[in-house]
């Protein structure tokens, strides 16, 4: 019984807690008066595999694309391909069809075993990334994973450029089905919830917002992390805010829970933990990659309408 009791109290102090969090933002952005420009375009930047990671990936990759698609249907959609395998369908296919606005772009297992470091690796997913922001040509860039929604509280029409934005983090049970804003907004759909810090390191690894001359001037994520996975995407976030760059929560985002997910515990350590510590406490910032990062060496041939593959350096 008493056990229950302090579960109980630990529940509700944590969920005050993470409400006065998300109240302090809402009031941070209500006060800021500070300098912004009309967002006149945006690119949605999305890497994956076609290896069914957590189960129904393409089709939970249909149901985002189709969700966040609707909520900003002229952005444009960049979505990488990484080291995919080669005997079954490219999701590339079916995004380029379904979406006016996407260009898809494909990175082969040769050039992934080129690439590559740590040898169990199946995905360089910051190097993927870095792709995405060299071939977006909106002049603001969010970086999304395959398995997050941008909650329909998020809309923008004006943004600052000296800000990087992140969202609140909800993992939330999903029954393979397309998004409706009911559905999310039915608080019994949340599995487990956490308001994005001060610096928003909690958060970005599913959503990150900036400028992409904010990413320019940063050189991307750092591409001698060939070799880890965690953490990655905390230290490029220090990276842009090395440059004073400051922060903002905009507000929720949804990841479709699956068993593979970190949060269920599920390959939790990508990368020797030495090297996990350094780079989440910073110890390579600033960084500078060479000026080919985001493989801009590489020559990308339109194999299809709006799918291009890497062939070879430049």
């Amino acid at each position: 019984m008493l056990q229950r009791i302090n579960a109980a109290l630990e529940w509700r102090i944590r969920t005050l807690k993470h409400s006065v969090i998300k109240l302090q933002w809402r009031i941070k952005k209500l006060i800021d008066f500070s300098k912004k420009e009309k967002v006149s375009s945006l690119s949605i930047v999305v890497v994956g595999r076609n290896d069914n990671y957590g189960g129904d990936f393409s089709l939970r990759l249909k149901t985002t694309m189709d969700w966040n698609l609707s909520l900003f249907p002229n952005a444009e959609l960049i979505y990488i391909e990484w080291n995919p395998i080669e005997d079954k369908d490219s999701d590339c296919t079916w995004i380029s069809a379904r979406y006016p606005n996407a260009k898809c772009f494909i990175v082969s297992n040769e050039i992934h075993k080129q690439l590559i470091t740590k040898k169990n690796f199946p995905i360089l997913e910051y190097f993927a990334k870095n792709l995405g922001i060299r071939k977006a040509s909106g002049d603001w860039i969010i970086l999304v994973n395959a398995d997050v929604l941008i909650g329909a509280d998020i809309s923008f029409e004006t943004l600052n450029k000296e800000l990087v934005y992140g969202t609140h983090y909800n993992n939330i049970q999903w029954d393979n089905q397309p998004i409706k804003k009911e559905y999310l907004e039915n608080k019994k759909n949340i599995l487990s919830s956490f308001p994005a810090n001060s610096v928003l390191e909690s958060v970005v690894g599913n959503f990150i917002l900036t400028h992409k001359e904010n990413w320019l001037k940063a050189t991307g994520y750092d591409e001698s992390l060939s070799d880890v996975r965690n953490g990655v995407d905390s230290n490029g976030l220090k990276q842009l805010l090395h440059s004073s760059l400051k922060t903002m929560a905009l507000g929720n985002h949804y990841h479709l829970d699956h068993p593979e997910s970190l949060i269920n515990g599920a390959n939790a350590t990508h990368g020797d933990q030495s090297r996990i510590d350094y780079i989440i406490d910073g110890k390579n910032i600033p960084y500078k990659n060479n000026d080919s990062w985001g493989m801009n060496n590489y020559i990308f041939e339109e194999i299809q309408p709006r799918i291009w593959k890497a062939k070879t350096q430049a």
